[in-house]
């Protein structure tokens, strides 16, 4: 008898457990563990599955979508997101010093995006060593122009460039000299002149010299209304005739007198 009820003690103990899972299964997992399950899920499939399988690059013209890809420094095959979006701008930015912005963002299932944003160069300036650079409005330095390359912007003169390198800001010898000719050389952007300007000499920044066109030498004094002495200055000139060659001082301070001393 006592083995026959340790037996149906047994028994009983054994209905309990299954009642109890089954009312465990019935009720579901608690909202904790489902969430922990589901975001487990997700990683797994965007560490596994999702890899970066294609670039897209816009608005680029100087580099191509290659050079662009290869600067980020991010690969083919590279887990989508382990992929740092800060990182590779600032590899970018480093690398092609053309590129003035660039945001990067990433597309489910496995493309990374480059939209890029570039800029020109504006003027040139020379190194102690008489190398010379371009650079833009911001005065970031483009890249060194190559000896015989053909320059189709101001030349600043008067004042040299303190080791420079690519991607980094200018820095000038002179103060003074620096602010004078980026003044000027903003000035003769905005008037679109850029072209016909071959050089902007700031050796006395009271008396700032322009070289239009090699054949005529402008004196717009140190600098003050240039904008309305550059209009003042074509409107002269071609009162004068494409032939002139000399002196023309735009230098009197309202910028609305104009001496031209021609070459005898």
């Amino acid at each position: 008898q006592f083995a026959n009820h340790f037996v149906r003690l047994g028994g009983n103990q054994q209905v309990g457990q299954q009642e109890n899972m089954q009312a465990w299964q019935r009720r579901g997992l608690p909202m904790w563990a489902r969430t922990l399950i589901a975001v487990a899920v997700v990683l797994l499939l965007l560490l596994v599955f999702f890899r970066v399988d294609e670039f897209e690059v816009s608005g680029n013209v100087r580099y191509t979508s290659g050079e662009v890809a290869d600067a980020s420094g991010v690969t083919l095959g590279d887990v989508l997101m382990g992929v740092n979006k800060t990182q590779a701008a600032s590899r970018i930015l480093v690398k092609l010093p053309y590129v003035q912005q660039v945001v990067v963002s990433k597309a489910l299932p496995g493309t990374v995006r480059f939209t890029v944003k570039e800029c020109r160069a504006m003027v040139a300036a020379q190194s102690e060593a008489g190398v010379v650079w371009l650079m833009n409005d911001e005065k970031k330095l483009l890249e060194r122009l190559e000896d015989g390359a053909e320059l189709n912007l101001p030349l600043i003169q008067g004042v040299t460039l303190n080791l420079p390198l690519a991607g980094d800001p200018a820095s000038f010898s002179d103060g003074l000299r620096e602010e004078r000719a980026m003044e000027a050389a903003a000035s003769i952007w905005n008037a679109g002149i850029q072209g016909d300007i071959s050089a902007i000499d700031v050796t006395d920044p009271e008396e700032i010299t322009l070289n239009y066109r090699d054949r005529v030498e402008v004196h717009v004094g140190d600098g003050t209304d240039i904008d309305y002495k550059l209009q003042y200055m074509l409107t002269a000139l071609g009162q004068l005739g494409e032939n002139a060659m000399g002196m023309l001082d735009l230098s009197f301070s309202g910028g609305n007198q104009a001496v031209f001393h021609p070459v005898e």
